[in-house]
């Protein structure tokens, strides 16, 4: 009896210290994740930051797809050619077709402005639109336009049957060259002719000081519109993303 009771509390004290071990081993073993619990708890800040990344990004491509056809469409002038009957507006400026026209490479009084001849204040910039009138006369005009310039008109040189009337508004003294015709514009100063029979402000100088309805008007519609939507996304860019971490 005592032998059989020894193996009983032998077998019992075996089994006593196998439970005490595994009760030791089981908070080490590895659990698995609580799927529930993880589903709802808040993303991470590396998470936050790799959202706003991909929102910069889109709000990034939009802008500079929306600037590229702003570019493209603010160049549909390029290479564009026109014939017709045409309105003078001022000594650089007609309209022919329904579209406005600048003379590429002069610079002409505006309609408004005075100039000095003979110690008397006359009034040169319709002088220059006359002369402008007197070298189309009748004529048609054929213009090939090369870009635009701020105020969304056609940069253009226009000819009247043989005539260049860019280059013949500078010959006869009535135009300044402003990037082309200057050796041109030589010639009619040591001639005295048109603007250089006395003296004036150079048309460019002027505009500084006078506000041209044109410049009141400020750009086409388009050009406005463009300029407020472009501003108005940069700002809500860098309200967004100024203060936040790369």
């Amino acid at each position: 009896m005592r032998r059989g009771a020894l193996r009983v509390d032998k077998s019992t004290s075996t089994a006593r210290i196998a439970s005490l071990k595994l009760e030791r081993l089981i908070p080490l073993m590895p659990r698995k994740p609580d799927l529930a619990k993880r589903a709802g708890s808040r993303p991470s800040s590396r998470s936050r930051r790799w959202r706003w990344r991909r929102v910069r990004d889109w709000l990034l491509g939009i802008a500079i797809v929306f600037l590229l056809g702003r570019l493209i469409l603010g160049l549909n002038g390029f290479r564009t050619d026109l014939e017709g009957f045409p309105h003078v507006a001022d000594g650089d400026s007609i309209t022919l077709n329904g579209e406005r026209i600048r003379l590429k490479g002069i610079d002409a009084p505006e309609l408004d402005q005075l100039c000095l001849r003979h110690g008397e204040t006359y009034e040169c910039g319709r002088e220059a639109k006359r002369e402008l009138q007197r070298l189309i006369g009748g004529s048609q005009v054929s213009c090939r336009g090369d870009g635009r310039d701020q105020y969304d008109r056609l940069l253009g040189t226009c000819s009247a049957g043989e005539i260049e009337l860019n280059k013949a508004m500078v010959e006869t003294g009535w135009a300044l060259a402003y990037g082309e015709y200057e050796t041109v514009e030589v010639r009619a100063r040591l001639a005295g002719r048109g603007l250089w029979q006395g003296s004036f402000d150079r048309p460019r100088e002027w505009r500084a000081g006078h506000q041209t309805v044109l410049e009141s008007e400020g750009q086409n519609w388009f050009y406005r519109l463009g300029s407020t939507i472009g501003d108005a996304l940069w700002s809500l860019y860098r309200r967004i993303f100024g203060g936040s971490e790369a």
